[in-house]
């Protein structure tokens, strides 16, 4: 039977679907037949016995430590050795889906895990919501044809059964997901909790409701466009919430509700903190409220609204912001607009923050002692800590922003297939990471002593 040889590619993604895996993309299929090419890994030269070799861990930045900080902290896998890769360079992974450029994060994402496949791993966790939501099923669909034995891991599956673990049968309840734009545009995290959901038995009393939190993460991670330092008023270049963003507005009449903090340049504006306009957010604690309140506004404006009683942190790097959901929780349901409550009734009084790391933590364990990995190593455990960073190239300066980053034109204007080799992988070092960023790692109680700084 002949095969027309341009609806070839649209009969492998049918054969796919049908097989429940994605179709292959050409990085795949160049890692698995080209042993040649840099993604190529030779999983023959893997040790017979594995159990002292490390576990991998990637996220799109800095973010996917609060995972590592939760392993180590569960005190399940006392010696294991690690290795983590923070894609720093290319992140945020959040906004390539809204770009049109699901094919090159799906690139991204393979390209990640084939840095710690190289490094021999006994096992992948996939340390990042957008990372599993497009790319954990290519993962394991590589590891699987490549006969590796190696598993991985996400943390979409492990929010979603911590959370349910917590619910009674016929508990009337809403969650609430924040997630990056990218995740929430996936479906990740309502398909899983769907899915699973019906698995379990429960009926239509679970809510989700879901909140792309634009320019979050990456204010957590100090990304330029979303929050500059040394801004005292209101910049050019900004691309986070405002009050003229088309879909993610301040809006002034919520201003009390929003309850941001205006101290050291925190909100850039003009006027004054009493009747501030062309607001921009510029701190991560400040994106937090205002992200918060719109998942709260999504719940109110919905029919038959439930509270509010469980909040998955559908990002690795909210969870340095917990202190201040859970104040910000607090103020709403105390929040008063003349004799109402506008909040109270939508926030139960004990609402539960689900941080998928931890439950990500108990996976791992289980997994690796199903498998007969775990380590047989006593004593403190040890890590690696790399990051991706900008390649200098001189003959385009037009990549680059004046710190060195690649500019969110170039960034995000790469197309699939083309395999652009434009970052280097380097430690982690004082080096090519800014102050801030090395002083919030310090709130990582038992990551901070393994790291390098």
């Amino acid at each position: 039977m002949n095969i027309r040889k341009d609806l070839l590619p649209f009969l492998m993604l049918f054969l796919a679907s049908c097989q429940g895996r994605p179709a292959r993309i050409p990085i795949i299929e160049t890692a698995l037949s080209d042993t040649n090419s840099v993604y190529y890994t030779d999983f023959t030269a893997y040790p017979a016995f594995r159990n002292d070799l490390p576990i991998g861990i990637f996220d799109s930045g800095t973010g996917g430590l609060t995972v590592m900080e939760a392993i180590i902290a569960s005190r399940l896998l006392e010696g294991e050795n690690y290795i983590y890769f923070g894609d720093q360079a290319n992140m945020p992974y959040g906004n390539y889906p809204a770009q049109g450029k699901t094919g090159f994060l799906r690139e991204l994402i393979m390209q990640d895990a084939f840095f710690l496949l190289g490094r021999q791993i006994k096992i992948l966790v996939v340390a990042c919501n957008t990372a599993t939501a497009y790319g954990l099923e290519d993962i394991r669909a590589y590891l699987e044809d490549s006969s590796s034995g190696i598993k991985a891991i996400g943390v979409i599956n492990a929010g979603v059964n911590a959370t349910l673990d917590r619910i009674r049968p016929g508990e009337e309840v809403a969650v609430g997901v924040l997630a990056t734009v990218g995740t929430v545009a996936s479906g990740g995290y309502e398909n899983t909790f769907r899915a699973l959901a019906l698995e379990r038995g429960y009926g239509d009393n679970i809510m989700v409701v879901s909140h792309g939190s634009l320019g979050f993460a990456e204010a957590v991670d100090g990304e330029r466009d979303y929050v500059w330092p040394d801004a005292s008023g209101p910049r050019d270049g900004y691309r986070g919430p405002s009050q003229d963003h088309p879909q993610y507005k301040i809006e002034r009449d919520l201003l009390p509700a929003y309850d941001f903090d205006f101290s050291s340049n925190k909100m850039l504006y003009e006027g004054t903190p009493e009747d501030p306009v062309n607001l921009q957010l510029n701190a991560a604690e400040n994106y937090a409220r205002y992200h918060l309140l719109n998942l709260i506004e999504k719940l109110r404006g919905s029919s038959d609204p439930k509270p509010l009683r469980y909040l998955v942190l559908g990002c690795t790097h909210y969870p340095y912001q917990l202190e201040t959901f859970t104040l910000m929780l607090e103020h709403l349901r105390q929040f008063r607009q003349g004799d109402q409550y506008p909040y109270r009734d939508l926030i139960a009084q004990d609402v539960e923050i689900i941080d998928p790391a931890l439950e990500t933590a108990r996976e791992l364990y289980y997994t690796l002692l199903k498998d007969s990995l775990l380590t047989y190593r006593l004593g403190q455990s040890n890590a690696q800590f790399y990051i991706s960073v900008p390649r200098k190239d001189p003959e385009h300066p037009q990549r680059f922003d004046s710190l060195g980053r690649f500019t969110y034109e170039y960034k995000y204007g790469r197309r699939e297939g083309l395999f652009t080799n434009d970052v280097d992988i380097v430690p982690f070092s004082a080096d090519n990471m800014d102050s801030l960023t090395i002083e919030r790692f310090r709130s990582l109680r038992y990551t901070w002593p393994l790291l390098p700084f």
